[in-house]
């Protein structure tokens, strides 16, 4: 597929806080590069990347999108991914699958509660960085206080490359402190056209003083360019490039460059910088994974002449074809190839490869390493699922998504909505991996969990519209964990007759408290050989799906570890059948007998507004138990950090509007889960 040599390709993000101008900047680079042929605007519903309805009414990117279009010789496939916390998921599979990401920053706002989940997303896939200060066109921005809480709140070695040139509306161009010239970008043209001028005789001196700073930090990184340092001979454009390109391929620093997109300023040598510093898929280390068949640890070099293997990433439930969302890590496949999907086993026959543009697909022919594809009509599928060459198969690590925090009841209007109503679901579920439904035995109801009231939303406007799914919706409520603290012990019988065999077991176990390990464990302590592995693999996964399934109060259970101690059994029958039931019974017989607390999910928040409104802001926070951190004053703005339970939040949109008027915002971040007070745990009744 790639029209261009593999290191002259760039699979790239674009992650940020919400409104810092991820789509706003994305669309000028696909109207620069003549990708498109205007600019579309997320003001006015216009935008390219945000095609769905949803996005164009709210405004906000909820699901992420991918193009690929070309720049100084370069082929870049970039997805731009949503900043809304709920939505963090698509950021998450996103970062993933790519080589290197753009992280735009707003001008006045700095480093905000979602840039820093963006940036540690980042750190954990070890992705190399840009950075785009945007939005310096606004009254009140501040470049290098921005570049300094890069520094502080990041801990990064943030390098100004380009420098904004003027201020707020004063805002005039750039300044490329690496190539010694002011960048004035035409109104006329909407910024595609630019001059580059010698650097004004006010400004030489501040220039060359960040040049300097950035030849001494890059010494420190670069051998090749501390000698010339030491030396102190000359250092060219070339060479400063060059040692710049490797230290940031290397992580050891992250250039940094000023901008505002809306006024079409800067994003040229932002553009410029993607296919300069960030890596190609061959200076991307290999593939890690393990081989399927002895659990040893594997590799695949980026190289089209070595075995398939690709990574689903996402998926997209359409009306006519999903599509299945993959990065080609290792060799090349043509159309109407067959794969093997390596967790189920099943061999696939991928009929139909698209290269996408948004909502729009291009057949391709071929693929191979470091493409960013889409393929259609996958029968088995799911999102982490490695397809390789059937000879040479290999498995990826699949991708880790973070706990649901808040839930809502469902129900079809009529019996004759349920089977839909079960259906989309399902394909929803498939499509988001942060989406769970349970069933409530107790109310008969369907329970759908996601990352927030937004994310509920979404989910809930989807079924209306997009699948004409008729249902009623409870309110939403914040999913609950369960854990001990303390040990405990249990123990379960069963005891049955089926046809003319008569089953019974009898287990034993234990329970710990596990800090820090929010999916809960289950570990034998039985002696070899003592029972079939099978068996006690079956047991030890019945008392996982029991956990999973609820505790004392029908809530997870979290942080415990499942400690099986004893099994006997009738070796009459299905005995696997009597062990299982055995084991979720002694599991419930330790939630009656031990020390059980209900945990609610605790969110960091940031609410910004005017200082005259503070007073009345805080003491309502503190109403909503909340735990101020810190507030930092900003001009005439103040800004409030702190942590507050999730269930005290519900409404706080429009109370914050009220006492604010209009004029604050806030945002909340998933953080951690704390025991409910004593004197609300009363209102929680115990299931079992």
């Amino acid at each position: 597929m790639a029209t261009k040599p593999t290191e002259r390709v760039r699979n790239l993000g674009i992650i940020a806080h919400i409104d810092a101008g991820k789509t706003t900047t994305t669309e000028r680079f696909l109207y620069y590069s003549g990708r498109s042929h205007k600019i579309g605007e997320v003001h006015d519903g216009q935008a390219i990347m945000d095609f769905r309805e949803d996005e164009r009414e709210r405004g906000i990117t909820i699901s992420s999108a991918a193009t690929t279009f070309y720049w100084n010789d370069c082929e870049l496939n970039l997805i731009d991914t949503p900043g809304h916390v709920d939505f963090t998921a698509e950021v998450e599979r996103s970062l993933r699958v790519l080589d290197g990401a753009v992280v735009i920053f707003d001008g006045v706002e700095g480093v905000e509660p979602q840039s820093e989940t963006v940036w540690h997303q980042a750190d954990r896939y070890d992705v190399p960085r840009i950075c785009f200060v945007n939005k310096m066109d606004r009254i009140g921005a501040d470049f290098f206080s921005c570049v300094e809480q890069i520094r502080e709140r990041l801990g990064a070695r943030p390098l100004p490359i380009v420098l904004p040139m003027g201020a707020s509306e004063d805002l005039v161009g750039v300044l490329d402190v690496i190539g010694r010239c002011l960048l004035v970008f035409d109104r006329d043209s909407q910024g595609e056209r630019y001059e580059r001028l010698p650097v004004p005789a006010g400004s030489a001196g501040f220039v060359e003083e960040h040049r300097r700073r950035l030849i001494e930090e890059l010494a420190n990184h670069d051998d090749g360019l501390s000698t010339l340092f030491l030396e102190e001979r000359p250092i060219g454009e070339e060479e400063l490039r060059a040692a710049l390109r490797r230290a940031t391929v290397a992580r050891a620093v992250t250039p940094v460059l000023a901008g505002a997109a809306l006024r079409n300023i800067g994003v040229q040598p932002l553009l410029d910088a993607v296919c300069l510093y960030l890596p190609s898929p061959l200076d991307a280390p290999p593939a890690r994974g393990h081989d399927p068949a002895t659990g040893e640890a594997a590799t695949r070099e980026p190289r089209a002449d070595a075995p398939f293997s690709a990574y689903i990433f996402k998926i997209v439930s359409a009306a006519s074809a999903d599509l299945f969302y993959a990065r080609v890590y290792s060799g090349s496949l043509a159309a109407g190839s067959p794969a093997r999907n390596v967790r189920s086993g099943e061999r696939e026959r991928i009929r139909r490869i698209l290269r996408m543009h948004a909502q729009h697909g291009e057949p391709v022919e071929t693929i191979e390493a470091g493409d960013i594809v889409a393929f259609v009509g996958m029968k088995s599928c799911a999102t982490g699922d490695t397809l390789a060459d059937e000879r040479h198969p290999i498995q990826y690590e699949p991708i880790h998504f973070p706990d649901t925090v808040v839930s809502v009841s469902v129900e079809p209007k009529t019996s004759a909505e349920r089977d839909k109503l079960a259906d989309v679901l399902r394909r929803i579920a498939r499509e988001d991996p942060t989406f769970r439904q349970s069933f409530d035995a107790d109310t008969g109801q369907t329970i759908l969990s996601g990352m927030g009231e937004l994310h509920l939303d979404v989910v809930k406007n989807r079924m209306i519209r997009e699948f004409n799914v008729q249902a009623n919706f409870g309110k939403p409520r914040v999913s609950y964990r369960e854990t001990f603290t303390g040990p405990a012990s249990g123990r379960g019988e069963f005891a049955r007759a089926l046809g003319t065999q008569q089953l019974w077991a009898e287990v034993e176990i234990g329970i710990e408290p596990f800090a820090d390990h929010r999916k809960p464990e289950a570990v034998s302590r039985l002696h070899q050989g003592r029972m079939p592995e099978p068996m006690v693999d079956g047991m030890l996964d019945s008392l996982l799906i029991s956990a999973e399934g609820g505790g004392l109060y029908g809530f997870p259970l979290i942080n415990v570890r499942i400690v099986l101690l004893e099994a006997r059994y009738a070796e009459t029958g299905s005995a696997e059948i009597a062990v299982n039931a055995a084991a979720a019974a002694a599991l419930r017989d330790a939630l009656r007998k031990g020390r059980v607390t209900i945990l609610e999910p605790i969110m960091k928040f940031e609410v910004r507004c005017p200082e005259e409104y503070l007073g009345g802001i805080l003491k309502n926070l503190g109403g909503r138990r909340a735990q101020i951190e810190d507030t930092k004053f900003t001009g005439k703005t103040v800004l409030v950090r702190g942590t507050v339970p999730l269930a005290e939040m519900f409404g706080y949109s429009t109370s914050l509007r009220s006492q604010s008027q209009g004029r604050g915002s806030f945002n909340l971040e998933p953080f951690d889960y704390s025991p409910v007070p004593e004197p609300l745990r009363a209102s929680f009744q115990p299931r079992l």
